[in-house]
């Protein structure tokens, strides 16, 4: 009982500390290498090269490479690797998936999996982010709950 108790207490106080941290990346998609693997399905590599913004006024750019695999043009599955850039040269990268869905939009989820720098405590952070593609142009919002440590933490870097 008393372990019940201790966990309730951790989790009101995680969702009591938390903070909707809110990055907007646009940029554009450059397809890389598209196989026809039969009349409904198809292969896609592509990179997404990008800027981006958040709500605690940092910015930067973003760099991802993914893969998806179509079926009669929708989302069979699709995962990618990704790096940000901070205006302080800091840097951390990300892992995303994102299934069934329509090829031109979608929502999905990504983990940081690795960081330099101080951004360590960033490690594990996992967001949703959607997107939408126009033409070659990709417009993206994730959304990530993140500890007040954190938010401390993206909200002094150096600007």
């Amino acid at each position: 009982m008393i372990y019940a108790f201790i966990g309730f207490l951790f989790l009101t106080f995680n969702i009591a500390h938390s903070f909707e941290y809110i990055r907007t990346v646009n940029g554009k998609r450059n397809i890389i290498t598209s196989y026809e693997i039969s009349k409904t399905e198809r292969f896609i590599n592509f990179v997404l090269d990008g800027t981006f913004t958040d709500n605690l006024g940092n910015y930067g750019y973003s760099d991802n490479n993914a893969s998806v695999l179509l079926k009669n043009n929708e989302v069979v599955r699709l995962e990618g690797f990704g790096k940000s850039t901070y205006q302080n040269n800091e840097v951390y990268f990300a892992r995303g998936i994102r299934n069934q869905q329509e090829q031109n939009s979608g929502v999905g989820t990504n983990e940081v999996i690795g960081v330099t720098g101080s951004l360590k405590e960033l490690i594990g952070m996992k967001c949703t982010y959607a997107i939408k593609f126009f033409e070659n142009y990709f417009f993206w919002m994730q959304k990530c709950n993140i500890t007040e440590r954190q938010k401390k933490l993206l909200s002094n870097l150096t600007k």
